[in-house]
């Protein structure tokens, strides 16, 4: 496979300064975490043409590419249906290649794949040797729908810098520059609620405010949109209580303050690994948010919530914590940095460059990515 087509949205969000915050999410999946794994796989996998949809002609890329390459996230789920997708790979009838595919349950529960999600599965195992998924729970999902070739890779995303894995040296000593990411849910019913799934996310969001820490965000469509000016208190007060109940405050006039100084967007990777090397420590739920930390050089930790971040942190080697731990106990920043440790990660690390390269490899896509890397 030397020039495939990419169904997926593109790594980038072109003009970025000129899009409201709507446009911006629209174009990264409601999501800019996505970005990490768009860019990744167009940086990794060579290709002549540039090409990117979730939806495409199955003729024209048919007679244009030579096979499918599919970015991957969180798809599996009870809830989601690639039958239409299945559909389109199915009439291309091209070699298909999907990467960093994931499952996503908070109580560990095997998800109930809707039949037209089982059966994409089916029609990209038919089209390539293996399909890469995050972790050992994501291949027993696919495995409940009767696709057992597999290969456990992780994400894509740590690839991004296609020379090698990366490698992280901890500085001892305090800490100040710190950037907080966290998971809202803001449809859930009874969302401030103890039990919430918000919970700790909540927990993080007020963290950082109150530290004065820089809050990266990734789907918080209000927090960017007062950040960014799009929304104010004199024409969204509404709006404007519920972010002063998120982040704990009676100061309505201090949340807009802390959102226009502290709150980051990103709509590129580079410029995101560049941000992350200028910060002491990274810690968070979002798992592109660290990972585009650790990327740019700088330690971080992810805070697992559901079986998503959980395998890949263990897949990966990235420090973490429980949400549950730190529910009970606390966040303290300093002790959280002072006991991560990296050598895991940096191990780990050389392993999952090398097994993507085998991946890759096997199913005959052409890459940027070196050869192995020697392991003592």
């Amino acid at each position: 496979m030397k020039n495939p087509y990419f169904s997926s949205r593109p790594g980038s969000v072109e003009n970025a300064a000129d899009k409201t915050v709507d446009e911006i999410l629209t174009e990264t999946g409601l999501n800019t975490g996505n970005l990490m794994f768009f860019s990744a796989a167009r940086r990794v996998v060579k290709h002549e043409k540039p090409s990117g949809s979730m939806g495409f002609d199955p003729n024209y890329v048919r007679e244009n590419h030579d096979g499918i390459i599919i970015p991957a996230a969180n798809w599996l789920t009870g809830r989601r249906d690639l039958g239409g997708l299945a559909a389109l790979i199915e009439r291309a009838n091209l070699p298909t290649v999907i990467l960093g595919l994931g499952a996503q349950s908070f109580d560990s529960a095997i998800p109930e794949l809707l039949p037209g999600t089982q059966r994409f599965l089916k029609v990209v195992s038919e089209r390539c040797k293996n399909l890469s998924v995050r972790g050992a729970f994501t291949a027993d999902v696919v495995a409940s729908a009767g696709v057992t070739n597999v290969t456990v890779t992780g994400c894509p995303s740590l690839l991004w810098r296609i020379d090698g894995p990366p490698k992280i040296e901890k500085k001892a000593g305090p800490i100040s520059k710190v950037s907080i990411s966290g998971t809202r849910y803001d449809d859930e019913t009874n969302m401030f609620n103890p039990k919430s799934k918000s919970l700790i996310g909540l927990v993080m969001m007020r963290l950082a405010m109150a530290k004065g820490y820089d809050y990266v965000a990734q789907t918080e469509r209000l927090d960017m949109q007062f950040a960014r000016g799009e929304l104010t208190a004199e024409t969204a007060s509404d709006e404007l209580d519920y972010l002063a109940q998120v982040y704990g405050s009676e100061d309505k006039g201090a949340v807009v303050d802390y959102l226009k100084s502290n709150l980051k967007i990103f709509t590129d990777v580079g410029t995101w690994t560049d941000y992350a090397s200028t910060m002491d420590f990274a810690i968070g739920t979002r798992l592109h948010g660290v990972i585009a930390t650790l990327l740019g050089g700088t330690p971080a930790m992810l805070v697992t919530h559901d079986t998503r971040t959980v395998e890949m942190a263990n897949q990966a080697g990235i420090p973490n914590v429980s949400a549950r731990k730190l529910l009970k106990e606390g966040v303290d920043v300093q002790q959280l940095y002072d006991e991560a440790s990296f050598d895991n990660f940096n191990r780990k690390q050389v392993h999952y460059y090398n097994r993507f390269v085998r991946f890759f490899k096997g199913n005959n896509v052409e890459t940027n990515l070196g050869e192995e890397i020697p392991v003592d």
